[in-house]
């Protein structure tokens, strides 16, 4: 069964969605970017649903500013409390003795740095992001910016660069790896850039210690959010594995 639910978190009211089962090992899905928490096409909800028939309970949820969710969106760098409170509400909710954390993207990193505040047993972190989020520019550089763009797309002068991890970023998880207490499974899409730079995150200094702490599972895609049809189906064989861990005695 789903069913909504509405949580606290430092003032304003979050809204979550749990698909409830019989199992005491659940999910909690975190939401990247700036997505409800359907995500991408509806994949995070499809993969609830399959979840749940599975045995698991799965709680979504919106965090503060985003989609049905009340406050101001501050981003993933400042979402500690809404993990928290998201994994404390579904642990009392679905009446859990372990929550397995999965989130894509820069809700990997979010789950990296915050799941110790929220309890959380296990991580499941799909494509971590390490470069931070960019300043944000004031008019006169935005536009700049534009026309600069435009001008090179006349020209013919385009080329796609990535810019370089934030080194701050970059060692805020990898001492968070290293502090970590929980099992870490680092999924990768071996053709997605995002992917790539994780990759190559971990043979930087920040991360040399941190390789026996980290399981990182590959699979041959370009689709950052795993989208495919084959690429769905190995996404909910990876997760269904993460609970079953938990689950053994």
């Amino acid at each position: 069964m789903r069913s909504l639910i509405s949580f606290p978190c430092l003032g304003d009211l979050l809204i979550g969605t749990l698909d409830s089962a019989s199992g005491d090992t659940g999910l909690l899905i975190v939401s990247g970017g700036n997505e409800i928490r359907s995500g991408p096409h509806r994949n995070m909800s499809q993969l609830a649903h399959r979840i749940a028939a599975a045995g698991h309970p799965v709680f979504r949820f919106d965090r503060r500013g985003v989609g049905d969710s009340g406050g101001l969106n501050h981003g993933f760098l400042e979402s500690a409390a809404d993990i928290a409170a998201a994994a404390s509400v579904f642990r009392r909710e679905a009446k859990l003795r372990r929550v397995v954390g999965f989130g894509n993207g820069d809700a990997a990193s979010a789950l990296t740095l915050f799941h110790a505040q929220a309890r959380i047993d296990a991580l499941l972190l799909a494509n971590p992001v390490v470069v931070g989020p960019p300043k944000t520019p004031d008019l006169e550089e935005e536009t700049g910016a534009a026309n600069r763009g435009w001008m090179r797309q006349m020209l013919g002068r385009v080329a796609a660069r990535r810019p370089e991890p934030a080194p701050s970023l970059l060692g805020e998880l990898a001492a968070a790896v290293m502090q970590s207490e929980v099992p870490i499974t680092v999924l990768l899409a071996t053709r997605d850039p995002i992917a790539a730079d994780f990759a190559d995150a971990l043979h930087k200094p920040a991360f040399a210690a941190t390789g026996t702490r980290i399981r990182r599972k590959q699979f041959d895609t370009a689709s950052h959010d795993f989208a495919g049809t084959t690429d769905k189906a190995w996404l909910y064989e990876r997760v269904i594995e993460a609970l079953a861990e938990q689950r053994a005695p």
